[in-house]
């Protein structure tokens, strides 16, 4: 088979995921344990990626998409999101104020990045 055929795959990728292209920051992959608190409630959190404008996480909580919440994240402590999104147990938001870059550096150096996709 010719290797022409799998020279350039990025158009597959961007054609099973749209949001790959609509995306204005570069998303990091992390594996951190924190939590949220919405309506005056803490819930447990796993923040699988991140960025100075927000992130996605897996949690249990019944978050709302459009409801105001904050993340505890390192030298952050409660951080302002809104949510995004909600599907099956992942959660996507985008922060109030974006993250400062020299503070999203330190917070960056601070969190266990992921070891391989999910």
């Amino acid at each position: 088979m010719s290797s022409s055929v799998f020279a350039n795959l990025g158009h597959v990728l961007r054609s099973r995921d749209p949001a790959v292209d609509q995306r204005r920051a570069r998303r990091e992959l992390v594996d951190m344990v924190s939590h949220v608190t919405a309506r005056g409630r803490t819930h447990d959190v796993q923040i699988i990626n991140i960025s100075a404008l927000g992130l996605m996480c897996r949690t249990d909580a019944a978050l709302l998409k459009g409801e105001r919440v904050t993340f505890w994240l390192p030298v952050l402590n409660d951080y302002a999101a809104e949510v995004r999104w909600v599907e099956e147990g992942r959660v996507g938001v985008e922060f109030v104020s974006p993250i400062a870059p020299r503070l999203y550096d330190t917070l960056l150096s601070l969190i266990p990045p992921r070891r391989t996709a999910w």
